[in-house]
């Protein structure tokens, strides 16, 4: 009771602090001053365990792993593509619907048999790109000289970023149109394409230059969108594990040919000059454009086949007899001159089929014999959508050893990879840790959990090593952060400049990784004081890699070949991993290994 009383004084001097004018803060402030109270840090034990997972739910997700790659320290990962094809119900090809071009009884001259024909089909899947611009002067952070001043001046020639943007000349090149003169004496920078955009390319693992070898096939197995062992009442899970190119559910080949990645942006220029326009040469004109993306280009005469010659026939009524239809496609990286891993925007991803088809032109004349037969184009687009799946395989063995147990290095990955399980203060019945401390007279101040980088992931550290920049720590009753995270009020524009409170954020020392710190105060009240059991309950909590600390959902894994666990989607999504050192490590390493760290005002000194 003696406790209960205090703590309740103190929170309310507290809140009339709050609700009084400043200029008596500081009368309060001496009234419950801690400084005649001893403040102390503790440290408590943490257990742990690990979770390797056998297979993971990976499917209908926006981003998406591709490529092969030796990942250093953690061994070699190949993922690839499979994916159902969207298209409208029932499409009509050029101006008119098969059955009106059919049509006997039509007195509508202007309709003919319109010989559609296929004239390319491109497959699209955009990279991840960033364009994150902080100070807003047009300039990219990544390229800017200083992304906190719009003012810097990136390519020094004289005008400052934002004055480029406003000038319409390339903040980038001194002299933007080549000619010779510097952007800020040049009265007219015609030559540069002030339309461009600046993007830098995310997530691409490995040599950007290699050539690699891409494979595109016909899918010949049905993907139902529906889960046949539950009588068609839920959504199907597919794994990752689910190779169906490996399985053998291959058709025709639509590409298979090497491939050279290219990280700029795509213009596409109008295709004639206009005659009434004799001063400007159309040709060199932008009439579209596109992020940086693979578009490789797909076999003609299957569309023509699948698509074209079959507007207005039952296979393309709707979805569902598409689907029956054209299953989708194998999408891989079957070989390259080095290895390359990246990860690819499939939620934007899509084929567009051009067409060409013959159109009457009618020249305004009752007399249709001098009316014109021409070839007119469309692009017809097909998003990559219904069931997508991404596949992922490990392959040979990490390069650090993992063969330890979990108390002496935790080694987390991300894909098909590992989580650990973390348990505070008792492992058992067999010690009251907690419940001794719960009768302390004390205030919890700050608490932080902190997990230090293993020295064996980090001794022959370069630049172009890997490692996780962020983790997350969730609970495990029902897969939900902590109220820490939710408490905390940081949001910035990006995932890694959110919950920075909270954190769970890489951080280096002198140029390594050195160490990653949760502050979970909260928790750690509610474990001591809160009357309701769902907080005060010491439950166990997961932590795995997040490629988005704002992404909180999670999919169905595998673990020892039949147990299921729910894992993080956010740590699907990321390819990396981390090695941490454990509670109990190998001699040398006592000073970093994990432990639960608590400050708090002793009220009984």
């Amino acid at each position: 009771m003696k406790r209960f009383n205090l703590v309740y004084t103190i929170g309310l001097v507290a809140l009339l602090l709050t609700a009084c004018n400043p200029e008596y803060n500081n009368v309060g402030a001496e009234l419950v001053s801690t400084d005649v109270f001893d403040t102390e840090t503790r440290e408590f034990p943490v257990y742990v365990a690990q979770d390797v997972l056998d297979d993971v739910q990976f499917d209908q997700q926006a981003v998406v792993h591709f490529g092969n790659y030796n990942f250093p320290f953690f061994g070699r990962k190949k993922a690839s593509i499979t994916s159902q094809i969207t298209v409208q119900s029932n499409p009509t090809f050029g101006l008119y619907s098969q059955a009106i071009e059919d049509a006997t009884d039509s007195t509508n001259v202007n309709i003919i048999q319109e010989n559609e024909r296929v004239i390319s089909a491109f497959l699209e899947i955009p990279f991840l790109v960033n364009q994150d611009d902080q100070d807003n002067d047009g300039l990219i952070d990544t390229l800017d000289v200083d992304s906190s001043d719009p003012n810097s001046d990136s390519d020094g020639d004289g005008l400052t970023d934002l004055e480029e943007a406003q000038r319409g000349t390339n903040p980038l090149d001194a002299d933007s149109d080549g000619d010779g003169v510097n952007d800020s004496e040049d009265e007219a920078n015609d030559g540069y394409d002030s339309g461009s955009q600046f993007y830098a390319i995310d997530s691409i693992y490995g040599n950007r230059n290699a050539a690699i070898h891409l494979k595109v096939t016909e899918l010949t197995y049905f993907l139902n969108s529906l889960d046949p062992d539950n009588n068609f009442e839920t959504a199907a899970n597919y794994f990752a594990g689910n190779d169906f190119y490996e399985e053998g559910f291959t058709g025709e080949t639509l590409f298979d040919e090497q491939y050279q990645l290219n990280f700029d942006e795509i213009l596409f220029y109008y295709e004639e000059d206009d005659p009434e326009t004799p001063d400007v040469d159309e040709t060199t004109q932008v009439e579209n454009r596109l992020s940086p993306r693979i578009r490789i280009p797909l076999n003609a005469d299957y569309f023509q086949r699948k698509l074209l010659d079959e507007e207005g026939s039952d296979n393309l009524k709707n979805q569902n007899y598409f689907n029956a239809h054209v299953k989708g496609l194998n999408i891989r990286l079957d070989d390259a001159s080095e290895d390359i891993y990246m990860l690819l925007n499939l939620s934007a991803a899509s084929i567009k089929m051009t067409y060409g088809f013959d159109a009457v032109v009618n020249q305004g004349t009752d007399d249709t014999e001098d009316d014109e037969i021409v070839e007119s184009q469309r692009t017809f687009v097909m998003p990559l959508g219904g069931v997508r799946i991404n596949h992922l395989e490990n392959e040979g063995e990490a390069l650090i050893n993992t063969n330890v147990a979990a108390e002496e290095r935790l080694v987390l990955e991300g894909g098909l990879g590992s989580r650990a399980k973390i348990t505070l203060f008792d492992q058992d019945d067999s010690t009251q840790l907690l419940e001794d401390f719960k009768s302390s007279n004390i205030l919890v101040n700050e608490a932080n959990l902190i997990f230090y980088v293993d020295p064996a992931l980090t001794e022959n550290w370069t630049a172009e090593s890997r490692i996780a920049e962020r983790l997350y720590l969730y609970r495990l009753d029902n897969n939900l952060p902590l109220v820490d995270y939710f408490s905390d009020p940081t949001n910035g524009a990006n995932p890694e400049d959110t919950k920075t409170v909270h954190s769970g954020i890489l951080e280096y020392q002198d140029g390594r990784p050195y160490r990653y710190k949760f502050r979970i105060t909260e928790h750690i009240s509610n474990l001591l004081r809160s009357e309701d059991e769902s907080l005060s309950e010491n439950i166990a909590l997961g932590l795995v890699v997040t490629s988005d600390i704002n992404a909180i959902g999670y999919k169905t894994a595998l673990i020892n070949q039949d147990d299921t666990i729910n894992f993080p989607v956010a740590a699907i999504a990321n390819p990396l991993g981390t090695v941490l050192v454990g509670p109990q490590p190998e001699a040398g390493l006592e000073n970093m290994r994990l432990k639960l760290e608590v400050i708090y005002t002793n009220f009984d000194n």
